[in-house]
């Protein structure tokens, strides 16, 4: 008898073993796999991650995973994405070498910051999170406007000052001014000239020695008359002085009241340091939530990378092992996915992401991992674009990212609902451009952001507020910058924008309308502390007007005194003496 070729009882252990290996497989595989992918990318992610289906296929060797949920490492009670289905394609050859490489994977139905059912389980430490954008809050703006009597005792009128200054100064010009009047001659002492004068060019001649001597006389005379014409000059250069120096002195003081009120308007123009930071307290919350788009990349992927990177990030569990892998500098990366597409949903609207080089071992394959978002013309905005790029190095993450949104249509917008504030943007188009860097772990860029066509509606409960709120209800346009700093899991954002200068402007013309009548009333009373001094002021300039009129006088006779009534005269007589005529 022939034996057969076939050795039945090795063909039922062989059949037996696929047998048993495809019910393993349809029975406990996909949950094996479930389990094994929520373990691995929980230790990734720092936190629970929840798999809801894991479905394998052997022909191409790929898998089909659907609901998954990570859990946000710093909120537990929310996910840091959830992902409706994400299908991939496996390389069985490198699979078979210990490296897991994907040509092709998908992914639908992301969403990110998205509440969980129940609390998910944390398992590596996270740092603390920087403080609230939006402050402490408005209760730490002052509850009351400052009243026009507060701001007068902070301003410190200067009329007081002013009208002392001036007492003294108008008592130092009258004792000038009456010690000059003092060296003045008198009309008496005019008229004692006047007699000598005659004296001397009157009377019979009766010799030369008489003439020498009348000569003389005439001479010490006008010596005299110059030393008294000298001290009305001194006198009118004083009296110019001094109605120079009391007219400006008037002007001040005149001029008081109404400088003191325009420093009180001054104070009425509140600044950045006088409001607080109203960018910072009505759009914090808001540029939160606005930086998990703009930090999409970093904040789900960067993550998962750095702690595929640290295999201390997370402790292992005592009695189990660990893989350890032996990678030479040369080889392929252990984890690779080549090319990806994901599907994110921001509202209504679906943004797709091309991915490629997705690894946390970028120096082994020399490229950094890439992504480019794009969404035109749809009912958030009138185009999107972003593009960046992410390298795991040994001293860290070094990464860019830049971004463009044009003609974002915002309604509805919520900034407030403080008990102190409440502001909502009810229609505005946002355009923005920035950039992010990081190296070494360290963000850093900026990023601006113009609103136009705004409408707002805002409402306050103290005056302050009310007063704010009037003035956000008048904004037509703003623009703010944003500049984005500190570590890569912990970044920090600083908003800067016009905001405070306009809601400055807007608000001192508010308080400057509702304080006219005090002020009013302040400047009035002002006007009367300063009227004696104006009246004393005035009498002393109509004094001196009047005695530049005598000094002019005098200065006059003076000069008629020495030319021609003495010296003319007295020549003409002497002459007529001598010759006979």
């Amino acid at each position: 008898m022939q034996r057969s070729v076939i050795r039945w009882p090795g063909l039922m252990v062989f059949v037996g073993i696929i047998v048993l290996l495809t019910a393993f497989s349809w029975l406990f595989l996909d949950n094996l796999l479930r389990w094994g992918m929520e373990r691995t990318l929980g230790r990734l992610n720092g936190a629970e991650v929840n798999i809801a289906k894991v479905e394998h296929h052997w022909v191409p060797l790929g898998l089909k995973v659907s609901g998954v949920q990570i859990t946000d490492p710093a909120q537990p009670l929310q996910n840091r994405l959830v992902v409706g289905e994400l299908e991939a394609n496996i390389e069985a050859d490198q699979l078979l070498l210990g490296r897991v490489v994907i040509d092709q994977m998908t992914a639908a139905g992301i969403r990110i910051a998205q509440p969980r059912q129940s609390e998910g389980e944390v398992y590596a430490p996270v740092s603390e999170q920087a403080s609230d954008l939006a402050g402490a809050g408005w209760e730490q703006l002052n509850a009351t406007l400052p009243s026009v009597e507060e701001i007068v005792a902070k301003v410190g009128l200067q009329t007081d000052t002013v009208v002392s200054e001036a007492k003294q100064k108008l008592e130092a010009q009258k004792t000038a001014f009456n010690e000059a009047k003092q060296a003045l001659p008198s009309k008496e002492k005019i008229q004692q000239y006047q007699e000598k004068i005659k004296a001397i060019t009157s009377g019979k001649i009766s010799g030369a020695e008489d003439l020498a001597k009348r000569k003389q006389a005439l001479d010490d005379l006008k010596a005299e008359i110059k030393q008294d014409k000298q001290a009305v000059k001194t006198f009118k250069e004083e009296v110019g002085n001094s109605k120079d120096l009391l007219q400006q002195q008037l002007a001040a003081v005149k001029n008081a009241p109404g400088n003191d009120i325009d420093r009180i308007k001054q104070f009425f123009n509140l600044d950045g340091s006088g409001l607080g930071n109203i960018t910072g307290l009505l759009f914090g919350d808001q540029a939160q939530q606005w930086s998990q788009y703009v930090l999409l990349a970093y904040e789900q992927v960067a993550p998962m990378m750095a702690r595929s990177g640290n295999d201390d990030s997370v402790k292992p569990v005592r009695g189990e092992g660990q893989w350890i892998s032996f990678v030479d500098e040369d080889a392929k990366p252990e984890f690779l996915i080549k090319k990806a597409k994901t599907e994110i949903q921001l509202g209504a609207t679906t943004v797709d992401v091309d991915w490629q080089n997705i690894t946390h071992q970028h120096q082994l394959l020399g490229q950094p991992t890439t992504y480019q978002a794009r969404a035109d013309n749809n009912g958030l905005w009138d185009s999107f674009n972003l593009n960046g790029e992410i390298a795991l190095t040994d001293m860290g993450f070094d990464s860019r990212q830049q971004w463009q949104l044009r003609g974002a249509q915002l309604q509805q917008l919520t900034l407030s609902q403080s008990d102190k504030l409440s502001a909502v943007i009810s229609s505005a188009r946002l355009n923005s451009d920035g950039d992010v860097n990081v190296r070494n772990s360290e963000l850093g860029g900026s990023a601006g952001m113009r609103f136009s066509d705004m409408v707002m509606q805002a409402d306050g409960s103290s005056q302050l507020t009310k007063t704010i709120a009037g003035a956000l209800q008048k904004l037509e346009r703003l623009d703010i910058r944003t500049k984005l700093s500190g570590n890569l899991t912990n970044p920090s954002l600083q908003l800067q924008s016009d905001l405070d200068q306009q809601l400055g402007q807007l608000m001192s013309g508010a308080l400057s309308a509702q304080s006219e009548g005090k002020l009013a009333d302040i400047k009035a009373k002002l006007s009367e502390q300063i009227a004696p001094v104006v009246g004393d002021y005035q009498g002393v300039l109509d004094t001196i007007g009047g005695s530049e009129e005598t000094a002019d006088n005098l200065d006059q006779q003076l000069e008629e005194l020495l030319k021609a009534k003495v010296e003319d005269n007295l020549k003409d007589l002497l002459k007529g003496k001598l010759f006979g005529n």
